[in-house]
């Protein structure tokens, strides 16, 4: 009776699994925690792992070489840290790129905003706009960006110049060296990464700032240095992905705990790895049976392990149980348990239980700030039931600007400031975004204020 009308309502990897004597809340983390399955293995240790391929050293990116998809994974799942990272880019964006030249005025340096027709039209020319738009999101969730560059006919005459910039896609992207190489000399480019061998993929010399026209085509990787890195920027967010994962996990829970009147008694979570590693198990059971694998194979493979989870779950009814003596196995008779898998009981006690998520959710919206580096209050993710006032706000745009423009706009800014200065060197021209200064409305006369702008 326990395995019949199973119901699992998912969301995205997550789901509230229920029958009708049992519910709890299920969560998939892309970032394993140290376990005996992987070691305890630090996860900052990927830079010194590394594949060969044709003659290139392929440098992984992330443990798994899957930096970028644990990010995007992780943090789109939550329902508030994309809102924050679309309110960083509406922030570093300000009014939009502009052209200026530096000039100094009682010694110190300012910006002299210019209009230039002929950088303008060759910007337009590849829609510099969606360019810089891309590169400061993937700035924001990764420290760094690639762009592809690609020089004009021109350059095989001896004249350099660029004819335009792509943005890459990290998804795409990957750095890698000649055999003994100090540093990275190329870029691999593939639209289907698995782990550390792509299917197919194009190699692409480093772009040359000293030699522009080397090649007809390179790659630009702007990045934020990380302490004691060698080539890829560690993302900022990286430390918080946990916050981040307990954060995503409330609103599951105090969903699953109204769920047919049943209240939830545990919230399980398995690493992302164990279902990737599941998928290429049964790929290679299809494989030696001469069949087709079809992702439904491992849906039929959750449902039954959902199965067994709930049927453990409701016959466990005794009172102070040592929860860590359980055992739950799959239905092939492995101990999830030793492969990462937690099972962590719901408190009965439903507003002592509520009142500790909510103060979770706001400790991970504190770390989760720190994190991207953003003040609260210009986030969104101000502290529950507080809101803060237009002085606060403003006090933190003002810092923002003092300390939170300067060097990003350098690294988003620095491929096309590299191919302005190729492209034309006596101009002394660079891209930088603009901002407006914010005042307090009372600072503002009566028509400048928002309250009388027209609607």
């Amino acid at each position: 009776m326990i395995n019949r009308d199973l119901d699992i309502e998912k969301h995205g990897k997550n789901a509230i699994i229920s029958n009708p004597v049992a519910c709890f809340s299920y969560q998939v983390e892309e970032i394993e925690r140290d376990s005996p399955r992987n070691g305890n293995s630090d996860y900052f240790e990927w830079s010194q792992t590394y594949s060969f391929a044709d003659g290139l050293e392929l440098i992984p990116y992330g443990r798994y070489n899957d930096m970028p998809q644990l990010l995007r994974n992780t943090i789109y799942r939550n329902p508030n840290i994309p809102g924050v990272m679309e309110k960083k880019q509406q922030l570093l964006w300000g009014q939009g790129p502009h052209l200026y030249r530096t000039i100094y005025e009682d010694k110190k340096p300012q910006r002299e905003w210019v209009e230039d027709s002929e950088i303008q039209s060759w910007l337009e020319s590849f829609d510099h706009l969606t360019y810089l738009e891309k590169t400061i999101q993937d700035f924001n969730f990764m420290q760094g960006s690639f762009s592809k560059i690609v020089n004009a006919k021109s350059t095989r005459m001896g004249v350099n110049f660029i004819h335009s910039l792509e943005h890459i896609n990290p998804l795409w992207a990957r750095l890698a060296r000649k055999d003994n190489a100090p540093e990275a000399t190329h870029a691999l480019i593939s639209d289907s990464w698995k782990a550390f061998q792509p299917t197919g993929y194009r190699d692409y010399p480093l772009f040359d700032p000293l030699n522009p026209g080397k090649s007809p085509i390179s790659v630009f990787y702007s990045k934020l240095y990380s302490f004691a890195t060698d080539f890829y920027s560690i993302p900022t967010i990286l430390g918080a992905l946990e916050w981040i994962n307990r954060d995503t996990a409330v609103p599951l829970i105090l969903k699953a705990l109204g769920k047919n009147s049943i209240n939830a008694k545990y919230h399980v979570t398995s690493p992302s790895i164990f279902w990737d590693d599941k998928r290429k198990q049964i790929q290679e059971e299809c494989l030696s049976k001469n069949i087709d694998y079809e992702e439904s194979m491992l849906e039929e493979y959750e449902r039954n392990l959902f199965k067994s989870i709930i049927q453990t779950l409701s016959g466990d009814e005794s009172a102070g149980k040592i929860w860590h003596t359980k055992t739950l196995l799959s239905p092939d008779g492995a101990n999830l348990i030793e492969l990462g898998w937690t099972i962590t009981p719901i408190d009965q006690n439903i507003k002592d239980f509520v009142e500790t998520q909510i103060k979770i959710a706001d400790k991970s919206a504190s770390a989760v700030s720190a994190a991207v580096g953003i003040h609260k209050s210009l986030g969104g993710i101000t502290d529950s039931g507080k809101s803060d006032s237009g002085s606060e706000q403003l006090y933190a745009y003002t810092m923002f600007k003092l300390i939170g423009v300067k060097i990003p706009e350098m690294i988003v800014t620095r491929a096309i400031n590299h191919a302005i200065k190729t492209n034309f060197p006596k101009k002394n021209l660079q891209l930088g975004f603009y901002h407006e200064e914010a005042q307090r409305q009372e600072d503002q006369s009566s028509k400048n204020r928002l309250n009388n702008q027209p609607t």
